[in-house]
């Protein structure tokens, strides 16, 4: 993916222009014409809307109606064309863009790693936790700018990536785009240990001092703490008693807390990052942006969600998550196709 430059600040961070400029040198002169998109993230999209059978696959939805750019209105695709040109604009500010997930489909694996790694200054990890940053730290020092075959192999080994419940999904593609594009990575999520035993101790298990460095205490708020709870309850297939979930509530606050201070640390260092995590973590309410927006309200963010398409659903609106207010709580949602797995509630069901 290709996105046209901005304007160039005093001040503004070296490793951030070098980006900038080595894609600008990119751009086809008639970068901001209104053609048929091309580049290997449409391509694949393409291959979806023809193959999927599903009328929306392939298709980007501008969730939040705002966003749509003057310029791509006539354009046979205006939510790649706005949604290209919200990234662009994020990463010249310095900003964060928020790149969601379901975790066992591939497919969104794949379509991320082909966006242009190049293009950010670095990338935030939900599948690394944070216990790990050292670990990475090192990696960056004795591999930076001069991958070899067998490098991702060398970060995963490095990273206990055989321990951590995610090798059974395929992040190669992402590992291997992230390494050839040269980008940091940054650890994001907490580790196991920790959201197992905050699960069961609630906010009692967090210090005043980390409460109030990560923004948890602030208050979500009723009605996100309402839709949280309900949210976890479905997640558990409703076997839960509701009253047993609030532990589990604020794991899941610590955890968006802490990918929210990893973005932090990444902007910090190198001046932009891409978040690859869930599609619950990416939501703007009550997610990673929520605390964001809390310590850092003028950082500029973008949510976008990479949603499943469902047989018989066919209103694109339908898919996007919304706030209690009934507001968008993304920005764009791309529609792929579904990965086939089991139903995670059949045993309980069954019972």
């Amino acid at each position: 993916m290709v996105f046209k430059g901005g304007i160039f600040n005093k001040g503004f961070p070296v490793r951030v222009v070098t980006i900038i400029l080595a894609f600008l040198t990119l751009l086809p002169a008639n970068a901001f014409a209104c053609e048929y998109p091309k580049g290997p993230v449409f391509k694949l999209l393409d291959e979806w809307t023809k193959s999927c059978g599903h009328p929306l696959c392939g298709k980007i939805h501008i969730a939040e109606p705002s966003r749509l750019k003057e310029s791509a209105k006539a354009c046979d695709a205006p939510g790649w064309m706005s949604m290209r040109e919200d990234i662009r604009a994020t990463i010249v500010a310095g900003g964060a863009v928020l790149f969601g997930e379901v975790h066992d489909n591939p497919l969104h694996h794949d379509l991320r790693s082909r966006l242009g790694m190049s293009n950010f200054a670095s990338v935030v990890m939900e599948q690394i936790t944070t216990d790990k940053a050292e670990a990475l730290d090192t990696f960056w020092r004795e591999t930076s700018k001069n991958y070899k075959d067998g490098d991702v192999d060398k970060l995963k080994t490095l990273v206990g990536w055989q321990n951590g419940g995610w090798s059974k999904y395929n992040y190669d593609p992402l590992f291997l785009a992230i390494l050839k594009g040269a980008q940091p990575i940054f650890a994001g999520d907490a580790p196991l240990e920790t959201i197992k035993a905050l699960a069961k101790s609630g906010d009692s298990g967090v210090t005043a001092e980390d409460k109030t460095r990560l923004a948890l205490d602030k208050p979500l708020g009723d009605k996100l703490d309402a839709a949280s709870l309900s949210e976890i309850e479905t997640a558990h297939c409703n076997a839960m008693p509701r009253e047993a979930l609030g532990g589990m509530a604020f794991a899941q606050r610590y955890r968006d807390a802490t990918l929210a201070d990893g973005v932090l640390t990444a902007i910090s260092k190198r001046g932009s990052t891409l978040l690859i995590a869930g599609n619950g973590h990416v939501r703007k309410d009550r997610g990673v942006a929520w605390y964001l927006s809390q310590r850092k309200p003028e950082l500029k963010t973008l949510s976008v969600l990479l949603v499943e398409v469902e047989e018989g659903k066919t209103d694109a609106a339908a898919y996007v998550p919304q706030d209690p207010d009934g507001k968008p709580a993304a920005d764009y949602v791309i529609f792929t196709p579904k990965a086939q797995r089991a139903d995670p509630c059949a045993a309980m069901k069954a019972k």
